[in-house]
């Protein structure tokens, strides 16, 4: 997804601050409820008020505007996700702590149509795609990776490369609450809870020390 420069940037004021998060705002809540192709710049503008100068001038164009949207909710989605406090914790109850707060932001149904909004428009647009992996999925991993390295070096874990072993572990954990998710079987609060202990429990007993 290319986006063609727009003009300058205006100087941001505070007002001017407002009204690009209050149009970032507007676009989120249009393109997760009618996906691209369902949404105008002039009915962002409507419900915003004043004129698509002040998207263009922001944003670039509607695709920059779009691209905004998914970059702003990954970081929504992984927000609470990074600031979960590992200091002391073991390998079991980190893991659990990271794996549970990361499903409990997952599982929300903004983040269910949000990836809808993903898989929907990726093809169209492949540069966006990888802006999701990038600052989502990717980011997850990282943070679980560097735990996990933490366990290893105080013997809890055997060595393993931490990467691969995050992204195992991850993998485990979303995939099939988000995906039951995503075609409308959502699994209840204790069923999640419980998939997260069970995941934890497994990769626990693989990366033991031999």
């Amino acid at each position: 997804m290319t986006t063609k420069p727009g003009p300058s940037q205006p100087r941001m004021t505070r007002r001017g601050t407002e009204r690009k998060a209050q149009i970032l705002q507007v676009a989120t809540e249009k393109f997760l409820a009618n996906g691209f192709d369902g949404v105008s710049v002039d009915d962002i503008v409507l419900t915003v008020g004043g004129s698509k100068t002040n998207v263009y001038s922001y944003f670039g164009n509607k695709e920059g505007l779009f691209r905004a949207v998914i970059e702003s909710l990954c970081e929504l989605f992984l927000r609470n996700f990074k600031k979960v406090n590992l200091s002391g914790k073991d390998a079991r109850t980190g893991l659990t702590l990271l794996g549970t707060t990361l499903l409990k932001s997952l599982m929300l149904d903004k983040h269910i149509a949000f990836q809808r909004l993903v898989l929907a428009e990726s093809g169209r647009f492949p540069g966006l795609g990888q802006t999701w992996f990038d600052d989502g999925p990717q980011q997850s991993r990282l943070r679980i990776a560097g735990f996990i390295a933490q366990c290893q070096q105080t013997g809890e874990l055997r060595n393993a490369d931490p990467m691969l072993s995050a992204t195992l572990f991850h993998d485990m954990l979303v995939f099939n609450p988000t995906h039951l998710s995503t075609i409308g079987r959502p699994p209840s609060t204790q069923a999640v809870n419980r998939h997260a202990r069970q995941v934890v429990d497994l990769f626990i007993k693989g990366m033991a020390l031999e």
